[in-house]
């Protein structure tokens, strides 16, 4: 078994047993909705590095398949039941999991 199927077979362990759900709705902007599954996280606190005093940041993140919301816009939507997140920024990209900045909800 290669690298890649065992990095492939841990991110959909990750999915299962983490994801949210598996139905949520991406909205791309030019293209039908799509059924993907995501991780929501909340309240994710991140010092910003370069200040004395140690700011921190609250912000919420989305993480899915990066081929399912790796080539995602700025302003495209992901709706979960009655919430409605808006991508803001990618924040990491491995090639396998993508996780975005979020607003709304």
């Amino acid at each position: 078994m290669s690298f890649a199927d065992l990095t492939g077979r841990l991110d959909e362990a990750v999915m299962s047993h983490l994801a949210d759900s598996a139905s949520a709705t991406y909205t791309p902007q030019d293209v039908e909705p799509l059924t993907v599954s995501v991780i929501i996280d909340r309240d994710v606190e991140r010092v910003v590095g370069g200040m004395q005093s140690g700011t921190m940041e609250r912000r919420t993140e989305l993480t899915g398949y990066s081929r399912e919301l790796g080539e995602g816009k700025r302003g495209e939507t992901v709706s979960l039941g009655r919430e409605t997140w808006r991508l803001v920024s990618k924040s990491t990209d491995d090639g396998h999991l993508v996780t975005w900045i979020v607003t709304g909800g």
